[in-house]
């Protein structure tokens, strides 16, 4: 027995020295090796997964195309909760989202916005119409970076059917006179605030619209702003339905997008 502990006791003598040689060696390259720097400009999100009909989608991952800086082969993901609330941090302002809601797949692009309801078209017998109205202003500073250190649409969503409510000369003449109207507000243009107010409105049995309100804000005089430009609107055509004059909700979005100085 004392044989075999002086034989275990020489070889440990002759293999520890060189471990920690090899130990020495890995953490001086290590040292030399200078980690990659990524410049990424990055928001939080929050947000919520509605049907075309108004009622919550629970439960739902959102997967996001921007890089996840602590699991860094893969990229940044969020569950919804039984209401349909998710919120996402640290993603590209223009991210696309993957929502899979087991027997379809949406992809949602999100312009900038740090609030977005997220509209589902579950329903196969109803359309969408996806314009979106964007209205532009000259940033006054510079968006700040963030700097990590690695190691290497809405949709605008009113129901159509038979004969939807209209404007006057078409919904591009509806958006040109929204455009006409608006004013980016100063305040948002010093904060640099951008993204997508959501707004819906009714048009009532008569063509007029009626009640404006924000579905998906921004803040910073935008949501305001956007509000006093669609009451401006003239009078609308109702949706017909059976042939008779209906009230109706819909759904446009407006587009806040500052452009960098030459």
């Amino acid at each position: 027995m004392e044989t075999y502990f002086l034989q275990h006791h020489l070889i440990m003598k002759k293999i520890i020295p060189f471990v920690v040689l090899i130990c020495f060696f890995l953490k001086a390259n290590a040292q030399n090796i200078s980690p990659k720097k990524f410049y990424l400009d990055t928001i939080n999100v929050k947000g919520r997964i509605l049907n075309i009909d108004g009622t919550a989608i629970p439960n739902l991952y959102i997967k996001t195309t921007s890089q996840d800086t602590i699991l860094q082969n893969d990229v940044i993901y969020a569950k919804a909760d039984s209401l349909g609330y998710f919120a996402i941090n640290g993603i590209k302002p223009n991210d696309i989202f993957t929502i899979n809601t087991g027997s379809e797949e949406f992809k949602v692009i999100n312009q900038g916005s740090r609030f977005i309801t997220i509209t589902l078209n579950t329903f196969k017998n109803v359309k969408l119409d996806t314009t979106t109205l964007t209205v532009t202003a000259k940033r006054s500073e510079k968006r700040k970076k963030v700097k990590y250190i690695v190691s290497d649409y809405l949709v605008c969503a009113f129901p159509t059917f038979n004969i939807p409510a209209s404007y006057p000369f078409g919904k591009k003449a509806f958006y040109d006179f929204i455009h006409k109207h608006l004013i980016y507000p100063d305040q948002a243009i010093k904060k640099n605030i951008e993204g997508k107010v959501v707004i819906k409105f009714t048009i009532n049995k008569g063509g007029c619209l009626i009640n404006p309100t924000i579905l998906n804000g921004i803040g910073y005089g935008c949501d305001a702003e956007a509000i006093r430009a669609v009451g401006l609107s003239p009078r609308w055509a109702p949706q017909i339905t059976n042939g008779k004059p209906v009230v109706s909700d819909v759904i446009v979005e407006v587009l806040f997008k500052l452009e960098d100085q030459n």
